[in-house]
């Protein structure tokens, strides 16, 4: 699904593409990976290397989308990792291409944002539960606690956890740096989604939309 969104001066295209790994069939992948795509691929097991295959199918497939590439152009893309093991779009003709990329996923979904680089983007999904998740909570601070117990159900340790990840997504951190550096400050929700902002990156905000 191709969005727009603008900072009062320009506007970023970006597109956003969800589906079930189960419906994800790799045997046309050949047409669309290229050597350097095998050879990353090649170095796990088969069971990682099937789940990393859907993944990257996703991706080019959704680049082709985005970019409107026939199968000679997407073959020229290799999506690789960069130094924090995060996903990089390399134009293998060593000409620029200014697209980012993110990917996450489940047992069940895959998902995949690309995004103008001068406009920075991360996405996460993660499983809704009927459990505390009582897993999470050193992830949180003592303020996102107890924001949770007063949103009157409005939010969850998985929506904050989700929140955080697509942050230090754009930031190419992981989840290693102190807790309290992604603390989230207050939300606001409009119709079916949750808008969430950060103490310490009063530049971004997070837009979670929730399903099932």
């Amino acid at each position: 699904m191709m969005e727009y969104y603008g900072n009062g001066i320009e506007t970023f295209k970006t597109f956003v593409k969800f589906s079930d790994v189960s419906s994800i069939h790799i045997e046309n992948a050949t047409r669309l990976f290229n050597q350097r795509e095998w050879s990353d691929l090649n170095i796990y097991r088969t069971k990682r290397r099937i789940e990393a295959s859907k993944s990257l199918y996703l991706a080019k497939e959704s680049i082709m989308e985005f970019l409107g590439f026939g199968i000679r152009e997407i073959r020229n893309i290799s999506l690789l990792k960069g130094v924090f093991g995060q996903p990089v779009i390399v134009n293998n003709n060593n000409s620029s291409i200014n697209i980012g990329i993110s990917i996450t996923h489940t047992e069940k979904t895959i998902g995949v944002l690309l995004f103008d680089q001068r406009h920075p983007m991360g996405i996460d999904v993660e499983n809704k539960t009927s459990t505390d998740s009582e897993f999470l909570e050193p992830y949180f601070t003592d303020f996102e606690k107890k924001m949770i117990k007063n949103s009157g159900g409005t939010l969850s340790k998985e929506i904050l956890f989700s929140a955080k990840e697509s942050l230090s997504k754009i930031l190419k951190t992981g989840l290693t740096s102190p807790l309290q550096i992604y603390e989230i400050s207050k939300y606001y929700k409009q119709g079916d989604a949750i808008y969430l902002f950060y103490k310490n990156f009063v530049q971004y905000k997070t837009t979670v939309q929730q399903y099932g």
